[in-house]
């Protein structure tokens, strides 16, 4: 069967998957910026015969999940063109056989993985904190969620969020990477990248900073406004979803146009270790 997403009555089978429940919530509650065209969770290759021609040729968007109480090592979601989706299946349904694949047609550059301006990760505990963590352009939360680079990270206390001003990116930070550590992580990007798109290779290098030069004050002051105020002012209906403590993923494009990727459910994301509260 094929499940959409803007099918009310497919939204059950849906959120028995972890990554799809996070994708549906992001619609729920962060509707304005959802990336999503539209969504399909497909569980063959007979199913996907059956929609390839509603996808884009190109930057397409792919990935994959298990069902709940279901382990696998599952390969990344990608975004490349669309016929190398069959040969993604196959990966997926080999390491897992129970797994889906998740179908994704997004608004014009939402998917871009190149010419970014960063990612955001969210870690929420409704009553206590919102932590944040950032890399910079040229990256996206893939590094965050993969635990394999955090630029900067601030620990912002819950009953300051509706008093937040510009002046907080510093006040609350509580690290930031060193150039040569930044440089390490910009090599293991610039490898991902060519594996991705390797007839980029010469644009990913060109585009790729050789500093990192902190977050700027419009995408603090965007992730604010559009991302966390709005999720504090929902806090009931979010208690009320069984959602006191979760995460969300926040990709940056060229534009400064936030993309949630997800609203992570509390197994979807690592907490972070109460100490980092100091400062």
């Amino acid at each position: 069967m094929i499940l959409d997403l803007s099918k009310k009555e497919h939204l059950p089978m849906i959120n028995i998957y972890k990554k799809c429940k996070g994708i549906a919530l992001v619609d729920k509650y962060l509707p304005k910026l959802s990336p999503l065209n539209k969504m399909y969770v497909i569980h063959s290759l007979e199913d996907w015969e059956k929609v390839e021609h509603e996808f884009p040729v190109q930057m397409m968007t792919v990935r994959c999940d298990c069902p709940k109480g279901v382990n696998g090592k599952l390969p990344n979601g990608q975004t490349f063109n669309r016929d190398r989706v069959q040969e993604y299946i196959e990966e997926v349904k080999s390491a897992v056989p129970d797994a889906v694949i998740i179908l994704e047609d997004m608004k014009s550059g939402s998917n871009e993985r190149i010419h970014t301006q960063g990612g955001v990760n969210l870690d929420i505990q409704i009553g206590d904190h919102v932590y944040i963590d950032y890399v910079g352009p040229g990256f996206d939360c893939r590094e965050l969620c993969t635990g394999k680079a955090a630029h900067e990270t601030w620990n912002i206390p819950w009953n300051e969020v509706p008093f937040l001003k510009d002046s907080e990116i510093t006040k609350y930070k509580t690290s930031e990477i060193s150039q040569e550590e930044y440089v390490e992580t910009a090599k293991e990007r610039i490898l991902f990248l060519i594996k991705a798109f390797p007839d980029r290779k010469e644009e990913i290098l060109q585009t790729m900073p050789k500093r990192y030069n902190g977050i700027s004050r419009q995408i603090f002051r965007d992730v604010r406004e559009q991302v966390i105020f709005p999720l504090w002012l929902q806090h009931e209906q979010l208690l009320r979803d069984g959602l006191g403590s979760f995460g969300v993923e926040v990709n940056v494009v060229e534009d400064g146009t936030l993309v949630p990727m997800e609203i992570e459910v509390p197994d979807r994301f690592k907490n972070k270790d109460k100490n980092s509260q100091e400062r």
